[in-house]
This record gives C-alpha cells, sequence and structure tokens, in this order.
C-alpha cells in the first residue's frame, strides 16, 4: 500500500465519521414541532388529565401541553390565519373553521382556562375540554402525525389519515 492511498482512506474514514455524527447530533437536536408559544398574548391555561384507571390520559396531556397552550393564545390574538397553522396539515378548511372559533371563544381565552384530556385515550387522538373562566366549554380534538407531533383537527379531514 503507498503512502497516498492510505491517506485518501484515512480521510475518507474520517469524512464519513464526522458526517455521521453531524447528522446524528442534527437529528437530537431538532424539534420536529413547527409552532411554538409566543411572548403575546400571555395566557393561563393549566392543562390536565381526567381520572383515569390508565396511565394514557396522564401521559397524552403531557404531550399536548404545548399545543393546548398556543390554541388558547392563538385564539386569544384573534388572528385566524394564525391559528390555522396549527391545524392538522392534512385537513381542509381552517381558516374559516378558525374564523368561527375565534367568533365564538375568542374573548374567553383571555380569562385562565383549564383544559382537560377526557378517557379514553385512543392512540393519536385526543379529547380535550377547555373550560373557560365564565363556565362555557368546548371540546376540541387533536391527532398525532407520523412524527408525533400533535395538531389540532381544524376544518375537515380524516383525523387518522395524515
Amino acid at each position: 500500500m503507498t503512502d497516498s492511498y492510505r491517506r485518501r482512506l484515512w480521510t475518507a474514514a474520517v469524512a464519513s465519521v464526522l458526517l455521521g455524527a453531524a447528522v446524528i447530533i442534527w437529528w437530537l437536536l431538532r424539534d420536529p414541532t413547527p409552532y411554538s408559544l409566543r411572548k403575546t398574548p400571555a395566557v393561563t391555561v393549566a392543562v390536565g388529565a381526567a381520572t383515569s384507571q390508565y396511565p394514557d390520559a396522564r401521559q397524552v396531556a403531557g404531550d399536548v401541553d404545548l399545543l393546548v397552550k398556543v390554541y388558547v393564545q392563538r385564539l386569544q390574538a384573534g388572528d385566524a390565519t394564525d391559528l390555522a397553522r396549527i391545524g392538522a396539515p392534512w385537513y381542509t378548511g381552517k381558516e374559516q373553521a378558525a374564523q368561527k372559533l375565534i367568533a365564538r371563544y375568542g374573548a374567553q381565552a383571555a380569562e385562565p382556562v383549564e383544559a382537560i384530556v377526557e378517557d379514553p385515550v385512543v392512540p393519536s387522538l385526543a379529547k380535550i375540554e377547555l373550560c373557560f373562566s365564565d363556565g362555557q366549554r368546548q371540546t376540541v380534538y387533536l391527532s398525532r402525525d407520523h412524527d408525533d407531533v400533535w395538531w389540532l383537527q381544524l376544518g375537515d379531514g380524516d383525523p387518522v389519515a395524515p
């Protein structure tokens, strides 16, 4: 084996290891959730699970906590386009559905909201009961996609077919 061949082989091995490490680091650090809570408007939302003999409701409550808070925040902000963005991507008519939700529940979202994950929990689907401070209630349905990201079922679509 010549020295130049060894150098090329060594360079290729080091480059492969570095590329593999970069891919693994990117995969571990990426956040698959395409939405986040904004600084304003501030919302007070308590997300919990209904009393259940199964741990699934508590697990789902932890998983959907961010989405529920983002939903209430977007509802309070009153921007239908922003609210439609947290709707399941495979649904249609999201902006029109968002406008209806804002008209009906937007004013109540400014006060503390209690969210309860209802039992039973079905894999990749969740039913959330929102209790607004004025006593009004709203049921929202959520779906989880293949990347384990939870979405609001908003508009028209199949909840289990992303």
